[in-house]
């Protein structure tokens, strides 16, 4: 087997992977479109399950309705009330026995009774024979017409069956004596009419002794799901499964029902026939599972062809990568104008020939590039060789140069010429060494200068440091009695704004106290106007009275006349006479007191009036008394607040100068170690050769140090300056203290000293 041969050709594995893919995708498609297929169906199964429940259930409300409408109606009948109350069985009975057949034309109404007010039957219209019963205890839409008086519907037990019942009370003088009782029971002869025009099968299934039995069905009489199944609808498990009745697909939902007082009672079955809906979507099945059985094959078809074309050219191109692999570049590349992969491929595979042809040029000029390198490294060489030579020359002189310099012989100078390229090192070491010795000269010269002035400076820092600690002892004593100034002006501002507050405070309570001597002049002021207004109505009163005494005397006069027959009507303006004499006297006595409630109310007003003008004029006086404690507790405080800025400032000063003290100390021993060190650096200089240059250099500087220690003298035995600062805190203590003349003199006098 050579290397270039193919085991598993692309063009199967492309043809049975795309037949795959295909194949799986048709399936996919047809199972996704059955699966939604199967979803319509069950929703439209479902729907239409869900719409027969719903009429079926609309029927029996209008039932209900119906029976309702017509109970009402016979209750409403002259002659029932009466019959009932006689305990007429026959009556009732002639009455509805013609009314049965138009009953059971409306809405298949079957059952018609009549009961009194204690539950007992009196007639039943559809069975004569049967009466005297009590069914109060299992009808609760008896007890609840009875006991309401309101028409009461709904699903209960019957003397047969479970049926649907309206009951309506009987009336008379607003009081119940019986009820008129219609309905139906839920038997075949209602459902079948439903179930033919639904197409359809209901059965009805009750609970009897505990166990759920088959009222009714329109399925020959059994019920349509298992006996497990119904129990558990009945336990509240939704039930809608598919079944097979009479060679129908049918699908069958199960729902509980309750009574009138909610208690369950039953079980409704209702199937739907799915045969046309199933036999559809079977239909649906085979016809997609056609379509993709087809599909896969034409897919395969075109796999197999599209396979073989694009092996075939791949096959070629493998072909030329081979030739291309053994070193024939001569070979030519096939298919690079395709717009393909291959295409791709072909045109990457001129990219390699195309690189191979290249990498040749360059193995060629590589050659070329090797001999012209080799010429020019040995030029190179030779080149190298006279510039290290030159090197090891300058090289030799200046190490002889270092040594002179290492013993300490900075006269020594490089004089034999180095290489063109090497003479600027040599004039740079001799221009660095006489550089160097010059310096070390004006080192060596400066040195005993240095000794010198640094000696007289250690002392003037001396007599600095002595005068420093002094005015550093000054400052504290000034700090301290500032302190205590400034306590006792911030204790007195303290003390003048509780003042000014207490004033407010006062100033506050007058305002409210003058607040309320108003309200209470107002206040004066309705009492008498209510006094006034309460005059009126008692002088009202008295004319009424005695406009009332008049009437009594006329209604008096008027009996005397009529004689025997108008005594006992004088009698009564007697009566009136002297009523109204009493309130007249009462509204006399009761307006004299009101007169002298107004006197003293007036009295009252005039004393509020003087109170509120006394509160007023204290107010005023309390507004002054506070305006100048705010201006006394506002001085208070800036002077409080200008001792504590100057306090601080002292003690800022303080701190700076016992800092100077430390500052001098250390300049001292400074000086001390400056003179030191130029002991030593004089002894170092020493071992250097210098030549003679240094001792001119050496008196110059020695005038110059002279000069600096002249300025130093001076600056020791300057004379002392007044401080403002000092004067100022004097003036301060002596305004606010005894004790501050004799502390101001000692501090001026520190001051000046420093």
């Amino acid at each position: 087997m050579t290397a270039n041969t193919v085991r598993k050709p692309l063009w199967i594995k492309i043809t049975g992977y795309g037949f795959a893919a295909v194949l799986f995708a048709s399936a996919s498609i047809g199972a996704l479109a059955w699966h939604r297929q199967s979803d319509m169906n069950n929703k439209a199964l479902e729907s239409k399950a869900a719409s027969d429940l719903n009429v079926i259930q609309t029927d029996m409300a209008a039932i209900q309705r119906s029976a309702s409408a017509l109970a009402l109606a016979f209750a409403g009948e002259p002659d029932i009330a009466g019959y009932i109350k006689t305990n007429d069985r026959q009556k009732l009975l002639d009455k509805f026995s013609t009314n049965m057949k138009a009953v059971n034309q409306i809405g298949s109404l079957q059952n018609i009774t009549i009961a009194d007010a204690k539950g007992n039957v009196v007639a039943r219209a559809h069975a004569p024979d049967k009466f005297g019963d009590n069914y109060l205890g299992r009808r609760k839409t008896v007890a609840s017409a009875i006991a309401t008086g309101k028409v009461a519907a709904g699903i209960e037990p019957g003397r047969t069956g479970i049926g649907m019942y309206a009951v309506a009370p009987v009336f008379v003088n607003g009081n119940v004596v019986g009820v008129v009782d219609v309905g139906t029971e839920l038997s075949n002869a209602y459902f079948a009419p439903l179930a033919e025009r639904l197409d359809a099968e209901i059965a009805v299934n009750v609970v009897s002794d505990g166990k759920l039995v088959n009222q009714s069905s329109t399925e020959n009489g059994k019920t349509l799901l298992p006996a497990e199944t119904i129990q558990a609808a009945f336990d509240g498990k939704p039930v809608f499964e598919a079944s097979l009745l009479d060679g129908r697909d049918m699908l069958i939902k199960a729902v509980p029902f309750s009574s009138f007082s909610g208690e369950k009672i039953g079980v409704f079955e209702i199937g739907t026939d799915a045969t046309d809906i199933i036999a559809e979507a079977r239909a649906a099945l085979w016809t997609m599972a056609g379509i993709t059985l087809v599909t896969s094959l034409i897919a395969l078809a075109v796999f197999f062809l599209f396979a073989r074309s694009l092996g075939n050219t791949i096959g070629r191109l493998t072909g030329t990568m081979s030739r291309l692999a053994a070193g024939d570049l001569s070979a030519e590349i096939e298919g690079e104008d395709r717009p393909d992969e291959t295409g791709a491929m072909a045109r990457a595979v001129q990219v390699f020939k195309d690189n191979a042809l290249k990498t040749k040029d360059l193995e060629r000029q590589a050659d070329e590039q090797r001999s012209t390198t080799e010429q020019q490294r040995r030029e190179t060489a030779d080149e190298q060789r006279v510039r290290a030579e030159a090197m090891a020359e300058a090289t030799n002189g200046l190490a002889t140069g270092l040594k002179h310099l290492a013993s300490g012989d900075l006269t020594y100078q490089l004089n034999q010429a180095f290489a063109s390229d090497f003479e600027s090192l040599r004039a740079d070491f001799n221009a660095a060494v006489e550089q160097l010795r010059e310096t070390l000269g004006s080192v060596s010269q400066a040195t005993s200068s240095i000794d010198s002035g640094s000696r007289e400076v250690s002392n003037s820092a001396d007599d600095l440091s002595k005068r420093t600690e002094q005015q550093a002892a000054s400052l504290e004593e000034t700090a301290a009695a500032l302190d205590q100034i400034t306590v006792n002006v911030t204790n007195s501002s303290k003390r003048a704004e509780e003042a000014r507050v207490v004033a407010i405070q006062a100033n506050q309570s007058a305002r409210h106290s003058g607040e309320v001597v108003s309200n209470a002049v107002q206040a004066m002021g309705r009492i008498e106007d209510s006094s006034n207004r309460i005059s009126n109505i008692i002088g009202v009163i008295d004319d009424i009275a005695f406009q009332t005494n008049l009437l009594a005397l006329n209604a008096g006069v008027e009996a005397a006349r009529a004689g025997e027959a108008g005594k006992g009507f004088a009698v009564v303006a007697q009566e009136v006479r002297e009523l109204a004499q009493r309130s007249a006297k009462a509204a006399k006595e009761i307006k004299d007191l009101i007169s002298k409630s107004s006197v003293e109310v007036g009295t009252g007003v005039k004393l509020v009036k003087d109170t509120g003008e006394a509160l007023r004029t204290i107010e005023a006086h309390i507004v002054t008394i506070n305006q100048h404690m705010d201006s006394i507790a506002t001085s208070s405080k800036e002077q409080s607040v200008g001792l504590a800025e100057v306090n601080t400032a002292v003690n800022q000063m303080d701190q700076v100068t016992q800092q100077n003290a430390a500052m001098v100390e250390e300049a001292n021993a400074a000086g001390a170690t400056l003179a030191t060190e130029a002991g030593r650096l004089r002894e170092l200089i020493s071992q250097f050769q210098l030549g003679s240059g240094g001792t001119s250099e050496a008196t110059s500087s020695t005038a110059a140090l002279r000069n600096t220690t002249s300025l130093v003298r001076n600056y020791g035995r300057s004379t002392p300056v007044a401080s403002p600062a000092r004067s100022m805190v004097g003036k301060i203590a002596h305004a606010f203290s005894h004790r501050g003349g004799a502390t101001a003199t000692a501090a001026q006098d520190n001051w000046e000293e420093f």
